[in-house]
């Protein structure tokens, strides 16, 4: 058959993504043709990732060494949630560890769900991760060589990234430096039937994707109901502000700072911070929080706000990500705010998904399932993201909605983590967030405070009590074994990858 056509729309990390998992996956039954254009500006902030991301390297054989000296990249081992309850105070939610999670030969989700309530029962529980507060406090690495229990993330320039990613692959990939300025829709079919862009002028594939941010350029043509969530996530305004720094001692982890508006985002590159602020226009005015922001910044970074961009967004989703020819990905799909680095974790599942499901055929079935699911998938998000406030603030104008106006899926979740650590049944791991992340939070919030002997008196009445103890005892151990190994200063780490092209041994 003649080959597979495939537009990828947007050249950002989204579409960099798709057109070079494309490639990998389909190999030389696909060709695949990227849009991108020169002329938009990137943001540049700093891109905060997940582990998920480690996958889409593998998959396309980019080791982390090669970003970290080409995307100004840094290691990530979780987040910093800083303030919340407005007392100063701050905790930490690290990534899962294999060893700990996701091999049931060492620890399965119920004897996971165990020790974590025994840990917390007797007031010494760090993290329901291998990166205890150790790590994020001295700014260590574990050792990475050890690779059964590493599990990490990155701190990456997304414009950079893009830029090196789409020159390494550029043989592989038809690259159009141009612009959608027209989608042609047949609208019987509710499928694109070509694109017409500004240069080069009509243009058609047999599949297209559309990864050209907020803008969704192509899913916006089809038919097709926006879910709001606004109500859900208020917040809809973000100042990006890059500070240029010389680290003395180099965060391991992105920090989420609440204010009285919203939160503000640090994330530790290796010659800056990506700092942006993240408001509400419901609850405060662009001058406000710029002039809120300059004080922060002034404070912190000794430093005054130098951007003058706002960037606006709202919170929602497509209620089908595929639709008929076309795939919406990232930002085009939809967005759950920052927190908790959900974009692009985002686009490296819905693609994996999409992927291993498409043979070259539009079938009702696969769209079906593909779109039940991502539904499902996206509700997760939101329900993790909204359940990150529930704080009881009241000390402004938006903490006062985020307290009052709870959704009851979220009050519901809000009041069993006030009277038991959730479980892998309450929260299953198919999606983005399940128990172990929301137990986490729970921790970080307080929320166990008044509930540890009426979790010990249940675990009596269940003859659960000996396991439990066991459990936390072989977890326990794990962390001191893995924190006995050789670790590495994160700044050293990195000065040596970036001048040698390997870590030290």
């Amino acid at each position: 058959m003649a080959k597979y056509s495939l537009i990828v729309v947007g050249s950002g990390t989204a579409g960099i993504i798709a057109a070079t998992l494309a490639k990998y996956i389909y190999k030389l039954d696909l060709e695949v043709i990227l849009i991108s254009d020169s002329k938009t500006p990137s943001i540049g902030v700093g891109e905060s990732l997940t582990p998920v991301f480690t996958r889409y390297l593998d998959f396309v054989g980019i080791s982390k060494e090669e970003l970290i000296q080409n995307a100004n990249c840094t290691i990530k081992l979780g987040l910093k949630f800083k303030n919340w309850k407005n007392d100063g105070k701050h905790y930490y939610h690290g990534f899962d560890s294999k060893a700990l999670i996701r091999d049931p030969s060492v620890m399965g989700s119920h004897s996971f769900n165990l020790a974590a309530t025994y840990d917390i029962i007797h007031n010494q529980y760090e993290l329901d991760r291998m990166y205890d507060p150790y790590f994020y406090e001295n700014c260590v690495l574990p050792n990475m060589n050890v690779g059964m229990t590493n599990f990490y993330s990155l701190h990456i320039d997304a414009t950079l990234f893009s830029k090196y990613v789409e020159n390494k692959f550029k043989k592989d990939l038809t690259i159009i430096d141009d612009f959608v300025q027209d989608v042609i829709v047949d609208e019987k079919t509710n499928t694109i039937k070509e694109l017409v862009l500004k240069k080069k002028g009509k243009i058609k594939a047999d599949f297209y994707i559309d990864a050209s941010g907020f803008a969704a350029v192509l899913m916006s043509k089809l038919k097709n109901k926006w879910v709001d969530k606004t109500d859900w996530l208020p917040l809809n305004r973000f100042i990006p502000n890059p500070v240029p720094t010389k680290h003395a001692k180099l965060p391991n982890y992105t920090t989420s700072e609440a204010t009285d508006d919203g939160w503000i985002l640090q994330v530790p590159l290796q010659n800056r911070w990506g700092s942006g602020y993240l408001y509400s226009s419901e609850f405060t005015t662009d001058e406000q929080a710029f002039k809120k922001f300059n004080i922060w910044s002034k404070t912190n970074y000794n430093s005054k706000v130098k951007s003058d961009k706002v960037l606006k967004f709202e919170s929602g989703y497509w209620q089908d990500g595929w639709v008929g020819n076309c795939l919406s990905v990232g930002l085009s799909h939809g967005f759950a705010e920052p927190l908790e680095a959900t974009n692009i974790h985002q686009v490296v599942d819905q693609l994996l998904k999409f992927f291993f499901t498409f043979n070259f055929q539009i079938l009702n079935y696969d769209v079906n399932n593909y779109n039940s699911f991502l539904r499902k998938y996206m509700e997760n998000i939101f329900l993790y993201l909204r359940y990150c406030y529930c704080t009881d603030r009241t000390d402004s104008k938006f903490w006062k909605y985020m307290t009052n106006n709870v959704p009851d899926v979220v009050k519901d979740l809000d009041e069993k983590s006030k009277n038991f650590v959730f479980n892998y049944i309450d929260l299953p791991t198919e999606y983005v967030f399940s128990y172990h992340n929301f137990t986490a939070v729970a921790y970080g919030l307080g929320k166990y405070e008044n509930s540890k002997q009426k979790m010990y008196d249940v675990m009596v009445t269940k003859n659960q009590l000996k396991a439990a103890k066991d459990y936390s005892d072989k977890t326990n151990d794990l962390k001191t074994a893995y924190k006995s190994l050789k670790l590495y200063d994160h700044k050293q780490y990195i000065d040596h990858v970036v001048t040698y092209g390997f870590g030290p041994t």
